[in-house]
């Protein structure tokens, strides 16, 4: 692995990887080279709170997600806006109203025919909300709820995700046993049907696809439970334990060469072996520590110790990570 540019990549192509810097975004080629404009939203303030990386992660300023649209068009989110922006720069529309800051890593997908799926996400501590899976089928001039989760019945959306091989779309939610859901749509969105939930190792931030199976690492934070890497049959939804994890799995990415990657978080929870973010490879029953990294001297409030795995990584076999709060690495994108 070698560093790349500083930032945080928020999506990758086969030829190319977006980046965010504070407000600003780009796309460089594998090499570090620019091959777009820099792009720039948002008001001049938060343009300067982001400048600081420390001020931006504490006030959860910057960009946050970027997914390329089907007419050319991208959307980006920042802190309680989403803007979708033409080519040009122009900003043509937005998308406020949302309960939280933004959605979460995996939070948001488009679908090979153009859909945008984009679910709420709150801290919820105290279950007072409830989370709504939004839907855009007009390349985000407009948003609509097509499915709302009630308080009591989960915590917040994790993740919702494209299948190529099965041609659905899946949706995780967390955090309580209870709350623990894994949701599948066959008709872009319009019903779900429950394939699994019930315990913590249904508690996914995100899924890994291959033709016979769905692969995640379990994000048990702040709980005594062990944290796994899950891998789920495809036909009988049978779950596997592959291995055990030194603590709660914040990213995971499947690629184009078939490839499962899976990173592990440092957040100060009572179920963490130490204080070293991980990035694990999945081959078989097997797990392979490819990077270790220390959180960094920062409190957790600041930024939880990280290695995050783009959206987008189907389209490529090029392995790219963030790695954010820790040592030696405050926002820092590495390519292989």
């Amino acid at each position: 692995m070698k560093k790349l540019i500083r930032g945080r990549a928020l999506y990758t192509e086969e030829d190319r990887i977006w980046i965010a810097q504070g407000m600003s975004f780009f796309a460089i080629d594998y090499s570090g080279k620019r091959v777009t404009k820099k792009y720039k939203v948002g008001t001049k303030l938060e343009y300067l709170m982001g400048i600081n990386r420390l001020s931006r992660q504490l006030l959860r300023q910057g960009l946050h997600h970027l997914v390329p649209l089907k007419n050319g068009d991208v959307l980006v989110t920042s802190k309680k806006i989403s803007y979708i922006v033409d080519e040009k720069g122009n900003i043509k529309h937005t998308f406020t109203g949302y309960k939280g800051n933004k959605p979460a890593h995996q939070g948001i997908c488009v679908t090979p025919e153009g859909t945008i799926f984009f679910g709420e996400y709150t801290l919820n501590m105290k279950r007072e909300n409830d989370s709504v899976l939004y839907r855009s089928i007009d390349n985000g001039k407009s948003f609509q709820p097509i499915l709302t989760l009630k308080k009591n019945e989960v915590r917040h959306i994790h993740f919702v995700k494209y299948d190529p091989y099965e041609n659905c779309v899946w949706l995780g939610t967390g955090d309580e046993d209870f709350e623990n859901l894994l949701l599948r749509s066959f008709d872009n969105g319009n019903t779900w049907e429950k394939v699994g939930g019930g315990s913590q190792d249904w508690r996914a931030i995100g899924i890994c696809f291959d033709k016979d199976s769905i692969t995640w690492g379990t994000d048990a934070g702040h709980v005594p439970d062990q944290n796994h890497f899950i891998r789920m049959d495809r036909k009988t939804h049978a779950l596997e334990i592959i291995h055990d994890a030194e603590g709660p799995c914040h990213g995971c990415a499947s690629f184009k060469d078939g490839r499962v990657f899976i990173s592990i978080g440092v957040e100060g929870g009572e179920n963490e072996v130490d204080r070293f973010a991980r990035l694990k490879q999945v081959v078989s029953n097997d797990v392979k520590t490819l990077v270790k990294i220390k959180k960094d001297i920062f409190p957790y409030i600041l930024q939880y110790g990280v290695i995050r795995l783009p959206i987008g990584t189907e389209n490529t076999d090029k392995v790219v990570y963030t790695t954010m709060g820790l040592s030696g690495n405050g926002e820092q994108v590495y390519v292989e």
